[in-house]
């Protein structure tokens, strides 16, 4: 067999699957996830689904290359629309914007949501998804912070209990980050507050006192965070 390639964000979202479970991959491109956890028999089957048949018939090409046919089925769906909730235990949505997760999430209307674990690895606006994960009654269950192509991503680990919740302004910006200590989350940390620091320029522009308070005060609690960890 060829040898498989798979990019570190892209392995660090299927580590997360739990052995042996069936899942859909959805937004698969080149069907990367299923077939590596096909490859290395960590799972019982995999949904590859795109909302275009171009990245779809890719991913085709890649199943067929790599002989994973029996084990990775394609599918043309606009997010879980064409899902059935008996065909995936675990869901992975990757590579797109915390919007657009937050969309397909929203379109789900699987009664039994609740026996389903996403991992979800927004490219951007992963503050909109805690929020929206949050308001819809997804439980955080961990984040974890990877570096890829010299940027940093997370990786949010949710199951769906339908009680909505709130969260802080600390827990919008870093989620759950921060409760392992590693290089990529200080990377990740230090990310959010450059970001907050430019939103803050942006209210001291428009003379916004309560937005620059707002963001001080968020900036200096992840700066005390990064502080304490660095200390360790």
């Amino acid at each position: 067999m060829a040898e498989f390639k798979i990019s570190k964000r892209l392995l660090s979202c299927a580590e997360l699957i739990t052995p042996g479970v069936k899942i859909a991959d959805i937004g698969t491109d080149h069907a990367h996830i299923p077939i590596w956890l096909s490859i290395n028999n960590k799972i019982s089957h995999a949904l590859a689904c795109d909302i275009r048949m171009g990245p779809l018939e890719n991913a085709i090409k890649n199943i067929k290359h790599f002989s994973m046919e029996k084990m990775v089925e394609t599918r043309l769906s606009d997010g879980l629309e064409n899902v059935g909730p008996e065909e995936a235990d675990e869901i992975i949505i990757a590579g797109m914007g915390g919007n657009m997760i937050s969309n397909i999430l929203e379109k789900c209307l699987w009664e039994n949501k609740s026996e389903k674990k996403f991992i979800l690895q927004p490219m951007k606006y992963e503050s909109k998804l805690r929020l929206y994960l949050a308001s819809r009654g997804y439980e955080i269950k961990s984040e974890k912070a990877v570096v890829c192509a010299k940027k940093i991503y997370t990786i949010i680990v949710s199951v769906f209990t339908g009680i909505p919740y709130q969260i802080s302004t600390l827990q919008k910006y870093i989620g759950k980050i921060h409760e392992h200590i590693t290089p990529e989350s200080k990377l990740y940390i230090k990310k959010q507050i450059k970001s907050l620091k430019n939103m803050e320029k942006g209210a001291i522009a428009k003379k916004d006192l309560i937005e620059k308070t707002k963001y001080e005060s968020t900036i200096e609690q992840l700066e005390s965070i990064l502080k304490s960890k660095m200390e360790r």
